[in-house]
């Protein structure tokens, strides 16, 4: 099974709360750069799971334009939430949802690709950067990291 997962695009500095950061123009111009640039892998998605922040919501928005597909918003998709937990959300979803694309946040991100992989700190997740995983169960250290794409500077 091939798990996509995604870091939302350049956000907005805080204001009011970190939930409601947006997306910037340079960062809705990284994500638009990443579909195009994975597009092929990306055509294989079925399902999109979002962090219920508004700059992941509006990164799987602009990928979900494109795939024509709907975004599930997974509240255990913010960036503090321990890899560890999602595991077992992983291992409990169906074949048929699969290839899936999770939007998050970091250290989300960069702990779930390197923990799945078991590559310590090797793979860095910058903004709008993308990475793809295969594996059979979703473990620590049981995924192998198929790609990985950091958006254009």
């Amino acid at each position: 099974m091939q798990l996509l997962v995604l870091r939302h695009g350049q956000a907005k500095a805080m204001q009011y709360d970190d939930a409601s950061r947006e997306l910037t123009d340079r960062g809705r111009a990284q994500v638009a750069w990443i579909i195009r640039a994975r597009a092929a892998q990306l055509a294989q998605v079925r399902t999109i799971w979002a962090s219920p922040f508004v700059r992941a919501q509006q990164t799987a928005a602009i990928v979900a334009t494109v795939l024509k597909l709907s975004v599930i918003t997974k509240n255990r998709l913010t960036g503090d939430t321990a890899p560890e937990q999602l595991f077992d959300t992983l291992g409990q979803t169906r074949s048929e949802q699969f290839p899936l694309l999770l939007v998050s946040h970091q250290p989300l991100v960069g702990s779930l690709v390197n923990g799945l992989c078991g590559s310590g700190r090797a793979h860095p997740m910058g903004t709008a950067s993308l990475a793809c995983m295969e594996a059979e169960i979703w473990a620590k250290g049981c995924a192998e990291l198929n790609w990985l794409q950091h958006a254009e500077k």
